[in-house]
């Protein structure tokens, strides 16, 4: 099965209107995937994006083709280098590459990065065949059950949790959803997450301070809500008023509402 030469076509949708070069134009885009025996292929193309210089000039940001997925339960991503686009707003590249096989991949973007960047924008963003709704939700009922077996761990202080749920800690021994590849740099430097339950509703909180550079999935907008450990509370009337000092002392949570049903985040 592996001597069988294989094309997937993954369509690309549009993320991030902040980089398009004229407000009206193509909105999606394609990347395809080859496979033949040891050999792999990647083509990419696209229109209606900032230059990759007038990008540079502004935010110091490079353009980054990349694929992401899992391997034997770890998240895995393969980075193509520095996407050029040209002053006409279009860019394309072909690449031969090897390593794990396609089937590990379950997503492909197109981001913008650079090294002095404390966040990886998402521009165009596809999942390939791959990609399994079914798997991704079997996945957070794993963890969800697994819940069961843990005790309870308090993490805010009465009257400051908007949720109002039952919280438990979530070490990163455990297998990582898909659907949290994007914070699991963050989620391992500190070693856990955490699922909270009300009801019928689950949340999930990531570790981080009120910072930008540690507000997950910021672009995307799904980790809106921010709540400090307890007792942080004490040292500010609210997130928003916090000086420099207390922003990178005081710890907390960002959290997103978890959709059990189709294993998707929301914003609440």
């Amino acid at each position: 099965m592996q001597d069988k030469y294989q094309k997937f076509i993954i369509n690309m949708r549009l993320e991030n209107e902040d980089f398009r070069l004229w407000k009206n134009g193509i909105e999606e885009t394609v990347c395809i995937l080859e496979t033949y025996k040891e050999k792999r292929s990647i083509y990419f193309s696209v229109s209606n994006l900032l230059p990759s210089e007038t990008l540079y000039a502004q935010d110091g940001l490079s353009y980054h083709v990349l694929l992401l997925g899992t391997d034997q339960g770890k998240i895995i991503h393969k980075d193509f280098g520095e996407f050029r686009v040209n002053q006409s707003g279009e860019g394309s590249f072909f690449q031969k590459f090897s390593g794990v096989p396609i089937s590990c991949y379950t997503h492909c973007l197109l981001a913008a990065s650079g090294p002095a960047a404390e966040r990886m924008v998402i521009i165009y963003q596809g999942v390939t065949p791959f990609f399994s709704a079914a798997t991704e939700r079997d996945a957070w009922r794993d963890v969800v059950s697994a819940c069961n077996e843990r005790r309870k761990t308090e993490v805010f202080s009465k009257g400051v949790d908007e949720t109002r749920a039952c919280w438990y800690r979530i070490d990163v021994k455990s297998p990582l959803p898909d659907v949290l590849r994007f914070a699991s740099a963050q989620i391992e430097q500190y070693s856990h997450y955490i699922i909270g339950r009300k009801d019928d509703a689950y949340y999930i909180g990531i570790p981080g301070r009120f910072l930008q550079r540690e507000q997950p999935c910021r672009e995307e907008r799904l980790f809106l809500l921010w709540q400090p450990l307890c007792g942080g509370e004490h040292f500010f009337a609210s997130p928003e008023e916090m000086n420099i000092q207390q922003q990178e002392q005081i710890f907390g949570y960002w959290i997103a509402e978890l959709d059990l049903e189709n294993g998707r985040l929301k914003s609440l």
